[in-house]
């Protein structure tokens, strides 16, 4: 088996040397290893600090933006993406030989680990591809007046005209009303957007605030936000809010947990029932208001969590991770396979998982998707990083030992 790892990790670097050599400019072994990781977003805080060290050093940074953008490069490392990395390292760490050779065994177990994936499993586009996919279902917006708009067709178009708004390409556009037409005694008229499993969309307000509302999410808003203090919206699920600036009238989002509160900035939020809440600040700054009676002022880079009982945790992310689903992605980064299964719950028909072995609820995955590659891609590539066997069935996941 030892000369096996060998022979991989011999075929692994050859490989890997040809297409760094291609883009030109001698770079150490340790440093491609962290290259790698660092395309797709894996590094620990002290390799991070150790490649920004090398790419201060003379050309390297240039050098380095020439392997990122090289599609080739990418593609040769696109597996890395895909496997635990990380459960590798881990094995290697309790290795107490000397520092050189422990490095060595660390990257050759990495090596072995990718190899076995490239070598033993087919490439993506090869694999079956599950008959569920997203987007079998249409949002629907229902109207002050109980009546429900499906937004998938022409009939719609016409319908959201005659009540001051416009639906093309996903996106639903609320036209303010002019001064005359809206006194402002007048009660604010609520319309409520639903989007379904598999979907997303997104709405322009009447303020000029855009919001992408992710799967099984919905939002409730007003037609018009004048004669009001604030502006306000409600929601249920996800949603992503980039508010139009106004200092005089707040932007308030409220969830059954908490109340985020600003005057113009860029944010995720994360409020889906019986999971915790989650606020995640992009630009800007806001202010959340719990329902226990916390108030947490957040700056960029920060998220806020909240959990059922109330309890609050401040931390900073990579805010690139809680933004990836806008662009049809996955992004896990050491996550639990039951959170993960929880985000896949929202996008694919998986109504039931059952662990039979309950160690496996807490091991740590990462990787990153696209939405588009189908459950049965993201399943097996699961498996693989989590050394269990997965099964799917009429919407039930399995999950245990081999």
């Amino acid at each position: 088996m030892e000369n096996s790892i060998k022979l991989y990790c011999c075929i692994f670097f050859y490989k890997t040397d040809l297409f760094f050599n291609q883009i030109g400019g001698f770079v150490r072994l340790d440093i491609k290893y962290l290259i790698l990781k660092s395309i797709y977003s894996t590094l620990s805080d002290s390799e991070r600090h150790e490649l920004n060290t090398w790419l201060e050093e003379g050309r390297n940074a240039s050098l380095y933006e020439r392997i990122k953008n090289n599609l080739k490069a990418r593609d040769a490392v696109h597996f890395l993406a895909n496997v635990d990395v990380e459960r590798a390292l881990r094995r290697v760490h309790c290795n107490r030989r000397k520092p050189l050779i422990t490095f060595i065994s660390t990257v050759a177990s990495v090596a072995a680990v990718a190899l076995i994936v490239l070598f033993l499993c087919p490439a993506a586009d090869n694999l079956p591809v599950d008959k569920e996919q997203p987007g079998q279902q249409v949002a629907t917006l229902t109207l002050s007046t109980g009546e429900v708009v499906q937004l998938d067709d022409w009939t719609s178009t016409q319908r959201l005209k005659e009540v001051s708004m416009d639906v093309s390409g996903g996106e639903i556009k609320v036209r303010a009303e002019e001064k005359e037409t809206q006194p402002q005694s007048r009660e604010p008229v609520y319309n409520t957007l639903t989007v379904p499993r598999g979907e997303n969309y997104s709405i322009v307000l009447a303020d000029g605030t855009r919001v992408w509302v992710n799967a099984l999410s919905s939002l409730k808003f007003p037609t018009s936000f004048k004669g009001a203090d604030s502006r306000t919206v409600e929601l249920v699920g996800e949603g992503f809010f980039e508010v139009a600036h106004d200092t005089l009238h707040p932007f308030r989002v409220m969830t059954a947990q908490q109340t985020i509160i600003v005057t113009g900035t860029a944010f995720n939020v994360t409020a889906y029932a019986e999971e915790v809440s989650r606020t995640t600040l992009c630009q800007g700054r806001v202010t959340v208001e719990t329902f226990a009676g916390d108030v947490v002022r957040m700056i960029p880079g920060q998220q806020l969590s909240v959990d059922e009982s109330g309890e609050t945790e401040l931390r900073e992310v990579n805010t690139d991770i809680y933004m990836a689903w806008m662009k049809g992605e996955y992004y896990f980064d050491s996550r639990t396979i039951e959170e993960v299964l929880t985000e896949l719950e929202k996008w694919f028909e998986i109504n039931e998982v059952e662990f039979t072995d309950a160690s496996f609820k807490q091991r740590l995955f990462s990787g990153k998707f696209k939405k588009s590659d189908g459950l049965e891609i993201i399943l097996r590539t699961m498996e693989r990083g989590i050394e269990g066997r997965i099964e799917y069935k009429d919407g039930r996941v399995t999950i245990g030992k081999k």
